[in-house]
């Protein structure tokens, strides 16, 4: 049997080096498992991707008037521009978690580049929330093997969802965001964004007017929003 030639063994540290990122797919969820679902009996987990951003203060309201909470998944240099926000989150009995410090595909980035933006975010947004973090979402979802080491590393819960609002596209409005995420089963974790930052211009505006009517489509089935980490106690 001959070895491998030198030409391929890049492309094989390069597969290896990518191979987490089935994690996105549920054919690759055994391999590398991360949350996407929560035994609940009678709640799902709402999160929301990007912020704090400009829209905060109205999607904080909206969901105390409903009697909902989330986790937030907050990017470091937007927490960076006003850090007493994640305060606000977090006295309105809401969840923080990490998402990263600047949104960049782990793809293609280096090793050295994911850990140092990985750790650069818990210390921003942990100072800023007075509070330890626990759960991770990676931008776009996509982890390589840098960031999934690094996850259990730092002993975070890699999270995922069950069902997203594809709330980013240009074409979105607030009734196809809420048609995406449907009618949510106890135990799902549904993805929304709250800024725009990384989306389409505006974007988080139809966020905001899907909201109230993904709410009401719960409170109808009579099943609660609330953050993932308080879920995974109830599971525990």
């Amino acid at each position: 049997m001959r070895a491998a030639g030198p030409a391929l063994i890049p492309l094989a540290l390069l597969a290896m080096y990518e191979a987490p990122a089935v994690s996105h797919f549920p054919r690759g969820r055994p391999l590398f498992p991360a949350l996407t679902r929560i035994g609940a009996g009678d709640a799902v987990a709402l999160t929301f991707d990007d912020g704090p951003d400009r829209g905060l203060d109205a999607f904080l309201g909206q969901l105390e008037g409903a009697g909902a909470r989330a986790t937030f998944f907050v990017v470091g240099e937007q927490v960076e521009r006003d850090p007493g926000r994640l305060e606000e989150i977090v006295s309105c009995g809401h969840e923080v978690a990490v998402h990263c410090y600047r949104h960049r595909n782990h793809l293609r980035l280096t090793p050295r580049q994911v850990v140092e933006d990985m750790r650069r975010a818990r210390g921003i947004i942990e100072e800023a929330a007075q509070r330890s973090v626990h759960l991770f979402r990676p931008p776009y979802g996509v982890f390589n093997l840098a960031s999934w080491i690094e996850a259990g590393r730092q002993g975070w819960e890699r999270v995922l969802w069950t069902r997203w609002g594809r709330d980013w596209e240009d074409k979105s409005t607030s009734l196809t965001i809420a048609d995406e995420i449907g009618w949510p089963e106890p135990g799902d974790i549904l993805l929304l964004h709250d800024s725009d930052r990384y989306a389409s211009p505006h974007s988080w505006r139809n966020t905001l007017g899907a909201l109230p009517i993904i709410l009401e489509r719960l409170d109808a089935k009579r099943v609660r929003a609330r953050p993932v980490g308080e879920l995974l106690d109830v599971r525990g």
